[in-house]
């Protein structure tokens, strides 16, 4: 037979009682606690999982939206895009023709330019020829005594430079200052000794001191004489009076050129 101590007995349940205590506070109560905060996690697990569930179907939903409206816009860009490339074709066709128009106009006027001034060229070209021509035979059929009546009108002019023209005769003598002057003299045959003289004693009056004279012969003048003082020419001379007619029968050519 089973013989129970008491005090055993109650040993022992003591015992057990402080086990299972210490087995709470140690073991249980700890992994109660554990088990709920884990559950505590799991549901704020899952409320972030279907937040972000929501989220991302808030984010599907606008993407589908944008990409709807990416896809109108980029119709509608396209749209414009060819409007303004047609609008700027038609602009460089109209200016493409505006410039080819300005081109064949400018053509035909530099073309009615080149023949103009091809006539003048030519015109002046047969004056020049014309005149040369003439000068040479007027040089070679001329009397000594036009020459010498030349070179009378040229002293004589200078003279009446002199009493009509003061005013400019002071310029031109403030104009040479100091200095003697020298009278360049070009002719077309030697001065004789008392023509060189006479045109000495005028430019010398004219001067209003004493000046020295150089000469110069050159044939193409044909006849007659051309003296220069300072800045002051004076002509009378064939050549001259040629120039003069041709400058006079090229404008009424030109004239004629144009009134036809």
């Amino acid at each position: 037979m089973l013989d129970l101590d008491l005090n055993t007995v109650i040993f022992q349940l003591v015992n057990f009682l402080v086990l299972a205590t210490a087995l709470y506070f140690l073991l249980f109560r700890p992994g109660m606690r554990k088990m709920k905060e884990r559950k505590v996690e799991e549901e704020h697990i899952a409320q972030d999982i279907a937040r972000d569930r929501q989220e991302a179907e808030r984010l599907r939903a606008t993407l589908e939206n944008r990409l709807a409206g990416v896809e109108e816009e980029a119709t509608a860009i396209f749209a414009r895009a060819k409007e303004q490339a047609e609008v700027e074709r038609t602009a460089l066709l109209e200016e493409a023709e505006a410039e080819a128009e300005r081109i064949l106009a400018q053509a035909h006027t530099n073309a009615d330019r080149l023949g103009s001034q091809t006539i003048d060229e030519f015109q002046d070209d047969l004056l020049g020829t014309i005149l040369a021509i003439s000068g040479q035979i007027i040089g070679q059929a001329a009397p000594p005594e036009v020459h010498d009546a030349l070179i009378q009108q040229l002293n004589d002019r200078i003279w009446e430079m002199g009493r009509s023209e003061m005013g400019q005769v002071e310029t031109l003598r403030r104009a040479l200052g100091d200095r003697e002057p020298t009278v360049y003299v070009t002719t077309a045959q030697p001065l004789t000794p008392e023509q060189q003289g006479l045109l000495a004693r005028t430019f010398t009056a004219l001067a209003d001191r004493h000046v020295s004279i150089e000469v110069a012969i050159d044939p193409t003048l044909a006849a007659g004489v051309r003296a220069r003082l300072g800045d002051m020419v004076i002509d009378n001379s064939i050549a001259d009076r040629l120039e003069s007619l041709r400058e006079s029968v090229a404008q009424t050519l030109k004239e004629q050129v144009a009134g036809g």
